[in-house]
């Protein structure tokens, strides 16, 4: 098994450079490149790692690689597989910053950020509309929902501090209607 330091760097850069889209595209890259032709990990501890990687702040690909780099080479092969996945979307920042730069007062250019601009807000408003139909669907829901959009809307309070509140009412309200239940 080559997991030397530079093999860990060099596999995780060439999935850096095939991750397009998101946190999701990165399971089946990391399951050919991972499992299939490394063995480096297995199946399950994959799944575990993407699990872990959403729960926790930051980018999913960064997290998982961390994950993944520690399970292979610990702490040295956790540095090696997250610098792998970032350095390609770093490298197409800096080229495309320096494009941009460029061309940014071109009309065409101000037309495209400008429909890009519509379409990003269409994919806001229908993944709202998506996540409102699978979370706010009871009375209490309905009640909670409104309760926070004042607090966020009237008061200063944080969104961590309101994303918080509402997972410990989350769990008191289902701790509370299951003794009823019972």
């Amino acid at each position: 098994m080559n997991n030397n330091l530079f093999e860990i760097f060099r596999i995780f850069f060439i999935i850096g450079i095939q991750l397009l889209g998101g946190g999701y595209v990165i399971v089946p890259l990391l399951k050919k490149y991972l499992i299939e032709e490394r063995n480096w990990i297995t199946e399950e501890e994959l799944i575990d790692y993407y699990a872990m990687s959403q729960c926790i702040p930051g980018i999913i690909a960064g997290n998982i690689a961390i994950c993944c780099g520690y399970k292979i080479k610990k702490t040295l092969g956790a540095v090696m597989a997250v610098a792998g996945i970032i350095v390609p979307s770093f490298l197409c920042i800096i080229i495309l910053a320096n494009v941009l730069i460029n061309v940014v007062d071109n009309e065409i250019v101000q037309n495209a950020f400008w429909g890009i601009r519509i379409g990003v807000i269409v994919l806001i408003i229908i993944t709202i509309r998506d996540i409102w139909s699978k979370s706010v669907n009871s009375k209490f829901s309905y009640v909670l929902y409104f309760i926070i959009l004042a607090c966020l809307l009237f008061l200063t309070l944080s969104p961590a501090l309101i994303i918080l509140l509402s997972a410990l009412i989350g769990i008191i309200y289902t701790k509370l209607r299951g003794e009823k239940n019972d």
